[in-house]
């Protein structure tokens, strides 16, 4: 029986539990294994059926596999086994599994077992690569050490020795499949730290190629065989030290086997961490996953620079003829990669180091392992040739290279060479901006902005047909790559001044100590400061209103400014995430870059072709409903709504309007085309409080509003338009809408309090499920100066059911009217934009009427939340 050592076990995992919550790190490993060891090893010598099966001329050995093998077991990590025996595997095996097994499984925890021969194990690593890398961490527990040695010699003399370059390559494949599987995690917000890129396994992937290569026994003959300097293993300790840390403390909150850092967890981790306090206006859990993605992209590195060297060194090069070389003295190419031909030379001639980036990017070469260790040794050297005119022109002729393929900013970055050519890089290397809206970290963000500029030009990519075109067009296209990359650097600088405002002073003086020409250097420092204008009006104000585009135009004045500021706008929202890059955004963004265009351009006045624009679209739906009581009803439409509706789009708003009857409003659903969500036309007779029972009554039946807009038509009539995310439930989907009609007339008519019925409503778990991550504070701001007629008011606040509703409902209590409203639910907070006026036609004046307003709307905003 093997109770004792079931119950020996179960303490010491308890045990091992509260040294993690102590803050233990890669030390517990070791101590979970030799848990997990004695447990095999007390079951040997205690097994009845283990004994008997001896006994019986059928001897065998325990094996421990994978990480367990690997003496790397964390709280909740597999426990992989083989029951190995000689020629054949007896039909009396089963008691053993039952009695050694089991009780693993009543603890809870993972047990991966296999029962094989040493001829049938070896038949499948040759079919099988993970079979194959199980059987390289392959430790003995007990039994029979003779049954183990055999096997392991064959296993050695057939696939190791025999032919390594085959499991090299399969190695390097499996490696590029599990990339495109689970993503780069040295960067990515919510990384896997066991299977991603810079992962764990990456890790086991650089000491399975050592085991194949140079048959390592231990980790530190990775140093040893010159895959790793001895500094460079040191800093691999500590990456998986850290990673390790990480995991368990992920298996201790979860209770189970975790990889994935989901944001849930992520200021959970922190804390457990022991990152506490702000540091250079970052919090903890920002503290936290940078050094994360520090480690990470530490192993991700070394990983590539062994693969690149080991699937090199055994493919060999049968055409190295035909292989490009370099044209720069100093540096050589050989096998595909570059390296300096004297790494001693770099002393007196520190420039090498760029010539040696520049020859890479040209090439397409990689760099060798010695040439990225010589630049880390000699990094400092760079101060010296930092301000030098060439340095800076081969500067920008790297970043015309960049590419998805082949970008090698990376190299420049992981080296710490960037940071030390350019110092304000420094602030922003593994800088995490804790929300859903950036996927990167700032560095990396910055890197793939330029790689995506290079992208327009690139006829195979997606992004060529109208941003390509565009880029054909820019004069001076290294201003632009230079501002892509320099465009967040002031998000390293201390304070509370604006990013775009700091990150153009760092800019102004880097460039100018370079000798780079002023006019150069003033339209970077003139993009990096506004490289969030455009998208910032394009979400937040009315861009059918010709005062907003003729503003732009006047901020920007120059036509090819403002292609560079549109293709900078365009490659940082793409680079942020999906979160920030959508057909919403890229509509908005486009048609507001070609109305100020056209503005700068043909320095027309906006107002001259917005008539014969309104003029035009009038005939064209008198064409399609000629009747007199239309021509009428066109002239009281204002003309910002004339500018925004397409003909049908007006033609299908009059209908509604005819349709209205007594009850004096009309509900229209359209499905948008190539999007789930639904558009919620109402067309009704204007009244106080109006939007605010529209949104009031979405959000009752469950209805996540995404975007809103609000018209006001002569003769007292409103257009609403609501943008919204379709039922959770679609079954009988008209019947719910017929009901959202419904209650939109008794909101009306006053048989429905919509206040009350939100305060008593149960949200569909789908609605509740929003997960805010920002600790931002609600914020109102009046505006006085975006518009001449109108107080803009712009709402930041966390989104929750009935925020909108909230709003809108101070708003009205407020004795204001909405005339225009931009309801835009982004990451980390909601920003809702509203036009009002007072009752009697004028703007919000006055110190106390404006902080009225605030008060009255932030105060709406919290009675709601709770």
């Amino acid at each position: 029986m093997v109770q004792s050592a079931t119950v020996e076990l179960k303490k010491s995992r308890e045990k091992l539990q509260a040294l993690v919550r102590k803050g233990r790190g890669s030390a517990l490993l070791m101590e979970s294994t030799v848990a997990v060891d004695n447990y095999f090893s007390q079951c040997f010598g205690e097994s009845e059926s283990g004994q008997a099966l001896a006994m019986g001329g059928h001897p065998f050995s325990i094996v421990a596999l994978g990480g367990y093998g690997r003496r790397e077991h964390c709280l909740h990590s597999d426990v992989d086994i083989l029951f190995l025996f000689d020629k054949e595997v007896p039909d009396e095996a089963g008691g053993l599994i039952q009695e050694v097994i089991y009780p693993l499984w009543d603890l809870k925890m993972e047990v991966g077992y296999a029962t094989r021969s040493i001829p049938e194990t070896l038949e499948m690593a040759a079919n099988d690569l993970h079979v194959l890398t199980s059987i390289l961490d392959a430790r003995f527990l007990c039994g029979m050490s003779p049954i183990y040695s055999a096997f392991i010699q064959q296993f050695r003399s057939r696939f190791v020795e025999g032919n390594p370059k085959r499991i090299v390559t399969q190695i390097n494949d499996m490696c590029r499949s599990r990339h495109e599987t689970f993503g780069d995690a040295s960067y990515l917000m919510e990384p896997n730290i066991k299977n991603g890129k810079g992962g764990l396994r990456d890790y086991h992937s650089m000491y399975w190629l050592s085991r194949v290569l140079v048959a390592a026994r231990e980790p530190r003959d990775m140093e040893y065989a010159g895959f790793l300097s001895h500094k460079e293993f040191k800093r691999l300790e500590e990456a998986l030290a850290f990673i390790w840390k990480v995991r368990n403390h992920l298996h201790l909150m979860s209770g189970r086997k975790l990889d994935q850092i989901h944001f849930e967890h992520q200021v959970e981790l922190a804390e457990a961490m022991r990152f506490r306090g702000h540091t250079h206006g970052q919090k903890p859990v920002e503290r936290f996953m940078g050094e994360l993605h520090g480690h990470m992209e530490f192993i991700k590195h070394h990983l590539t620079l062994m693969l690149t060297q080991c699937t090199r060194s055994t493919k060999g090069f049968l055409g190295r003829s035909l292989l490009k070389r370099s044209r720069k003295a100093g540096i050589i190419s050989d096998g595909g990669l570059v390296n300096f031909a004297d790494p001693a030379e770099v002393v007196n001639r520190p420039s090498l180091i760029m010539d040696l980036f520049e020859e890479s990017a040209r090439l397409q070469y990689a760099l060798g392992a010695d040439a990225l260790r010589t630049i880390g040794e000699f990094s400092h050297l760079v101060r010296g040739f930092r301000r030098d005119v060439t340095v800076m022109k081969a500067m920008e002729r790297i970043l015309s290279t960049a590419t998805e393929k082949f970008n090698v900013l990376e190299k420049m970055l992981i080296s710490g060479f960037l940071e030390t050519l350019i110092p304000s890089f420094e602030g922003i290397v593994n800088r995490i901006q804790y929300n859903r809206y950036h996927i990167y970290p700032v560095d990396r963000h910055s890197l793939y902005t330029v790689q995506t500029i290079n992208e327009f030009s690139d006829p195979k990519s997606e992004l060529c047909t109208l941003y390509g075109k565009i880029f054909g067009e820019v004069q001076g296209k290294g201003r632009l790559l230079w501002a892509a990359l320099l465009h967040d650097i002031g998000k390293g600088e201390p304070g509370e001044e604006d990013h775009g405002i700091s990150g153009a002073r760092l800019a102004k003086k880097l460039l100018l100590s370079w000798g780079m020409g002023k006019k150069k250097v003033d339209d970077i420092v003139f993009l990096i400061q506004h490289h969030l204008y455009l998208v910032n009006v394009a979400r937040r104000r009315d861009i059918d209103d010709e005062e907003t585009v003729v503003s732009c135009a006047r901020t920007i004045r120059d036509p090819n400014r403002l292609k560079m500021l549109y293709l900078l706008t365009v490659a940082d929202s793409i680079s942020t995430g999906p979160k920030a890059w959508n057909a919403w955004t890229e509509n908005l963004l486009r048609d507001l870059f070609f109305k100020v265009l056209d503005i700068i351009e043909k320095g027309e006045l906006a107002t001259a072709k917005s008539e014969r624009c309104i003029e035009k679209k009038k005939q064209a739906v008198l064409k399609l409903v000629n009747t007199g009581k239309v021509e009428k009803y066109l002239h009281t439409m204002p003309p910002r709504y004339l500018l925004y509706a397409s003909v049908e789009e007006i033609v299908e708003h009059l209908r509604l309007y005819f349709m209205m009857g007594k009850e004096g409003v009309t509900l229209s659903i359209k499905k948008k085309e190539g999007s789930a969500s639904r558009r919620a036309e109402v067309c009704g007779n204007d009244r106080p409080g109006l939007f605010s029972k529209l949104a009031g009554v979405f959000t009752l039946n469950d209805l996540d509003i995404l975007y809103a807009q609000v018209y006001t038509w002569g003769y007292s009539t409103a257009l609403d338009i609501f943008t919204v995310k379709p039922f959770f439930d679609l079954t009988r989907e008209e019947e719910r809408w017929e009901r959202v009609e419904k209650n939109i007339k008794e909101a009306l008519d006053g048989r429905l309090d919509i206040h009350w019925a939100l305060m008593e409503k149960e949200f569909n778990p789908a609605i509740r499920k929003k997960i805010t991550i920002s600790d931002k504070p609600d914020r109102v701001e009046l505006d006085n100066l975006g518009s001449s007629f109108f107080t803009i008011i712009e709402v930041y606040s966390d989104d929750f059911p009935g925020l909108l509703f909230a709003v809108t409902d101070a708003i009205f209590h407020l004795d204001l009217n909405i005339h225009y409203a931009k309801i835009t639910t982004h990451v980390d907070q909601v920003v809702d934009i509203f036009y009002v006026r007072t009752v009697d036609g004028q703007k919000v004046i006055g110190a106390d009427a404006i902080a009225r307003v605030k008060e009255a709307i932030l105060e709406a905003i919290l009675r709601m939340r709770l």
